[in-house]
């Protein structure tokens, strides 16, 4: 079998191209300066200005944007950007997509050049959210520095980290994200949530990171939970966090490890009231050993939802 072929589980079809990493979040915002000090000063990223001074883009690597963020009221994540391995994977995962009934179009070059890309696919999942695919991303001329986070964060081949989506119907995602995608299940948490309520969520890597995407039928309006960044070194996230008590910024949960992937890690709400969970110490996925768990629920300890402060 060619090496870049998987099968879809359910199907039992030979998917032939697959996404490998997350390679960038495009986020509508309301306040631009409020999420470049979030971005720097707290989460310890490195802030770039496009030219036009239209997008505010943010850096935790040498690529010269993973977070491009744009002046709007939505408050949200509007696109999600997935690399592959070529210009022949780029094609293929296109015709991929439309065989399996989505729309699928070739960005014009502009838009391609705002993200730093030679060509740029793009489709929407189906809860509407608009998914871009692209291949040899722009470097920036400028190394990355972070006074916050010297260590730097885990990039490379696991991609920017992980995305929390809340998804309108759960079935459809799985075969979009799994099936044409080719995302494979890494497990899933079946947390109750009330006397009578489940919240099941399920959570599928593409590379060696223990899972670059997850989603829930939540009901809740976002269409993102949070982004998950992780950082190269523990201290990182205790240093983080202390950043975050001696800020404005609310805690939505404290420190604590999750049971699935064992990542050290707190949450915190940003300027557009989604979340963003800072971490260390993820599990690797290993593709020949993986088994597929489920769990009951999200931590093995931590990870409390403070009280909540008067006026918010």
């Amino acid at each position: 079998m060619n090496p870049r072929e998987i099968y879809s589980s359910r199907l039992g079809e030979v998917v032939l191209f697959k996404v490998s990493r997350l390679g960038y979040l495009v986020l509508e915002v309301s306040d631009f300066p409020a999420w470049e000090y979030f971005g720097t000063e707290i989460l310890g990223l490195m802030a770039e200005k496009n030219g036009s001074g239209d997008a505010l883009c943010l850096r935790m690597d040498g690529q010269a944007q993973r977070f491009r963020l744009e002046s709007g009221p939505a408050d949200d994540l509007i696109c999600l950007g997935f690399e592959v391995e070529s210009e022949a994977a780029l094609e293929g995962l296109a015709k991929q997509l439309s065989a399996g009934g989505h729309a699928i179009q070739e960005c014009d070059s502009e838009t391609a050049t705002s993200r730093g890309v030679p060509r740029l696919f793009r489709t929407n999942d189906p809860s509407g959210l608009e998914v871009e695919f692209f291949y040899d991303i722009q470097e920036s001329k400028v190394p990355f520095v972070s006074e916050f986070v010297p260590g730097g964060f885990v990039t490379g081949n696991e991609g920017l980290g992980h995305v929390v989506l809340n998804a309108r119907d759960h079935n459809e995602t799985e075969k979009f994200y799994r099936d044409l995608l080719g995302m494979r299940l890494s497990d899933r948490i079946a947390m109750r949530i009330g006397p009578d309520v489940s919240l099941d969520t399920d959570f599928y890597h593409v590379n060696s990171r223990h899972h670059t995407l997850a989603f829930a039928e939540s009901g809740l309006p976002k269409k993102m939970h949070h982004f998950m960044i992780e950082a190269r070194e523990m201290d990182a996230v205790g240093q983080a966090y202390d950043r975050v008590l001696a800020s404005d910024l609310r805690i939505i949960n404290t420190l604590g490890r999750h049971s699935n992937d064992k990542m050290f890690s707190f949450y915190v709400r940003t300027p557009s009231r989604f979340e963003v969970e800072f971490g260390w110490g993820g599990v690797k996925v290993d593709e020949e050993t993986w088994e597929v768990e489920h769990y009951d629920r999200g931590s093995l300890w931590g990870h409390h939802r403070p009280p909540r402060p008067t006026g918010q």
